[in-house]
C-alpha cells in the first residue's frame, strides 16, 4: 500500500485543526487524534477496496521497428478479469537515449479500462529499448494507490527513414511517378550500350546506322545506345565524432544514411552494383558490392547499424583499406565533414590517391552555424573575432573543395534539406555521361 499525496494532505490538516482546537478549549484537543484515526481507517476501506494486481490485466503493444523522422505508439492497455470498471490507471515507461526523453512522461488509462498510446520518437538509429515499465491506480477515495513493475524488456529497431528520404527528393526533383527511382535515361547517339533498333527518320545520325541488319530487312536501321549499367558503387560512410552534430533535428550522419539509402535504392533499381564502407578511427564494416533490388534490405540493415563514434577519423587507414578492396573502376561515394586545415590536407592526400583509379563523389554538408557566423552584423569585438573565424573556416573549406576538383573528384556541399535531391542528381549525371 502507498498513502497518496492526499492522504498526507489530511494528516497534516490535523496540525491546524489542534491549533483551533487549543484556542477553543484546551479539552478539545483530544478530538485531533480521533480525526487521525478517521483518517487511518478510510485509509485502510480504501486501500482495501483498490483492485489488486492479479485482478488486472495489461497489455503492452510495440511498434515492430521506428524510422528516423517519424513517431510509432506504443500501446498500453487494462483490463479487470472480473470485469468490475478499472478506476484511472497511470502508466510511466523507462527508455534509453535513442529515444526522446518525453516518452517518459506519464499518460493516463481513462477509468473503466481501455488504452492509451506513449508517443516514441527516435533521436537516432539504433536500437531503442524500454526495460521498464509502471503501472499506478488509487483506491476509491484516493487516500492509498497501489503500484506494479512490469520488465518487458522490449529492444525496438530505429532504421533510416528511406520512405521520408525519398519523397523528399521526389518533390525536390519535381518527380511525377509516385514510385519513386531513376528510369533508363536513352539518348539517341549517347552511351555505349546497345539498347534497340529502329527504322530511320531523316535527321538521325547516319553513323548509327546498321548497314547489315539493314540489308536484311531492306530498310535501314539505326541502333539506340543508353548509358552502361551494372557499375559499382562504394557508399563511404564517415562515423567520426564530427558526425554525430545535429542539423535539423537529426545527426550528420543520418542525414547522409538517409541520402544513401535512397542512393542504394536507385542505382539497384537502374541495374548496378552496390556496396558499403563505413569508418572512423577504423575500418567499422565493409560490405561487398551487392545487385538486385532484393538486395536493398540488406543494406539497409548495415547502414541502421552504423554510429557515430567519439574518436577521430583516420582518412589513411580508411582509404588504403578501401582502395585494397576495389578491383575495378568504382563509383565512391564518400560521406564526411572537417574543420580544420591538417583533417583537410590529409583527406586531400588520400582522396588524389583514390581518384586515380576510380570516380570519387566528395560530399559534406553545408555549416549553416558558419554561414551565419560569418555574415552576422558586427557589434563588438567578440563579434568581429567570430566572424574573422568563421570566415577562415569558410576559405578553407572552399580551398579544398577547389584543390579536390583539380583533381577530378566532384565535391557537393548542399544544405540538409536538399542532400538527397542533390546526391540521386548527380548520380544521374555520373551514369548518364558515363563518367565512371
Amino acid at each position: 500500500m502507498r498513502p497518496t499525496l492526499r492522504t498526507f494532505w489530511l494528516i497534516l490538516a490535523a496540525v491546524p485543526l489542534a491549533v483551533i482546537l487549543l484556542a477553543i478549549s484546551p479539552t478539545l484537543v483530544s478530538l485531533t487524534g480521533y480525526y487521525l484515526a478517521l483518517v487511518m481507517f478510510l485509509l485502510l476501506i480504501d486501500w482495501l477496496s483498490c483492485p489488486r494486481a492479479p485482478k488486472i490485466s495489461f497489455l503492452i503493444e510495440e511498434p515492430a521497428q521506428i524510422y528516423i523522422g517519424e513517431s510509432q505508439p506504443l500501446v498500453v492497455s487494462a483490463e479487470r478479469a472480473d470485469g468490475i470498471a478499472l478506476p484511472a490507471v497511470q502508466v510511466a515507461i523507462e527508455v534509453n537515449d535513442i529515444l526522446d526523453q518525453d516518452a517518459q512522461t506519464p499518460v493516463t488509462i481513462a477509468p473503466g479500462g481501455g488504452w492509451t498510446e506513449v508517443a516514441l520518437t527516435p533521436l537516432s538509429r539504433g536500437t531503442a529499448t524500454i526495460p521498464t515499465v509502471w503501472f499506478r491506480w488509487r483506491g476509491p477515495l484516493g487516500l492509498a494507490e497501489r503500484q506494479i513493475e512490469e520488465t518487458p524488456d522490449l529492444k525496438i529497431p530505429v532504421l533510416p527513414n528511406f520512405q521520408l528520404a525519398a519523397r523528399s527528393a521526389q518533390d525536390l526533383m519535381g518527380a511525377a511517378s509516385e514510385e519513386f527511382g531513376p528510369r533508363p535515361d536513352i539518348r539517341r547517339g549517347d552511351g555505349s550500350e546497345f539498347s534497340s533498333l529502329r527504322e530511320y527518320v531523316p535527321g538521325m545520325d547516319p553513323r548509327t546506322v546498321d548497314w547489315k541488319r539493314s540489308a536484311r530487312y531492306r530498310g535501314l536501321l539505326v541502333k539506340e545506345f543508353e548509358a552502361e549499367r551494372n557499375h559499382q558503387i562504394i557508399l563511404a560512410f564517415d562515423t567520426g565524432h564530427l558526425m554525430a552534430e545535429r542539423l535539423g533535428g537529426l545527426t550528420r550522419l543520418d542525414h547522409m544514411v538517409n541520402a544513401g539509402l535512397v542512393l542504394a535504392h536507385a542505382a539497384l533499381k537502374g541495374g548496378d552494383r552496390v556496396g558499403l564502407f563505413s569508418f572512423d578511427s577504423q575500418v567499422r564494416s565493409y560490405v561487398k558490392p551487392l545487385s538486385g533490388i532484393t538486395s536493398f534490405s540488406h543494406l539497409q540493415h548495415y547502414m541502421a547499424a552504423m554510429q557515430c563514434d567519439v574518436s577521430e577519423t583516420n582518412y589513411t587507414l580508411a582509404m588504403t583499406r578501401l582502395a585494397e578492396q576495389l578491383t575495378r573502376r568504382t563509383l565512391v561515394v564518400l560521406f564526411t565533414d572537417f574543420v580544420d586545415t591538417t583533417t583537410a590536407e590529409l583527406m586531400r592526400e588520400n582522396l588524389s590517391h583514390l581518384a586515380v583509379h576510380h570516380f570519387v563523389v566528395f560530399v559534406a554538408l553545408k555549416d549553416p552555424y558558419l554561414e551565419r557566423t560569418a555574415n552576422q552584423p558586427v557589434e563588438d569585438v567578440k563579434d568581429i573575432s567570430r566572424a574573422a573565424t568563421a570566415a577562415e573556416l569558410l576559405k578553407e573549406r572552399q580551398l579544398l573543395f577547389s584543390n579536390l576538383r583539380r583533381q577530378g573528384i566532384l565535391c557537393l556541399e548542399p544544405e540538409s534539406a536538399h542532400l538527397v535531391g542533390h546526391v540521386i542528381n548527380q548520380y544521374r549525371t555520373i551514369i548518364n555521361q558515363e563518367l565512371v
